[in-house]
């Protein structure tokens, strides 16, 4: 059975290419060690909860986006592995 790990960040926009250079980095070390497919969106149409968001989860400042990134990975023990 799959194993996916999930990541949400508040990342400055200033820094977006920045941040999406070490993201693709990152998922090929990760595929190497075994992961099948890592993902990350941007957010671009957030709502603002009023008793939770993942805005409010990140505490997010008004120059930064919500990042939701996945990785999946084939099970657990290749995860745990790696």
């Amino acid at each position: 059975m799959a194993y996916i790990d999930g990541f949400v960040a508040a990342v400055s926009t200033a820094n977006k290419a920045l941040h999406r250079d070490h993201a693709a980095r990152m998922a090929e070390i990760m595929k190497r060690y075994g992961a099948t497919r890592c993902v990350e969106t941007w957010g671009d149409d957030v709502p603002e909860g009023q008793v939770t968001s993942f805005s409010m989860a990140v505490q997010r400042k008004a120059d930064e986006a919500v990042v939701f990134s996945w990785v999946w990975w084939p099970d657990k023990a290749t995860r745990d592995d790696a």
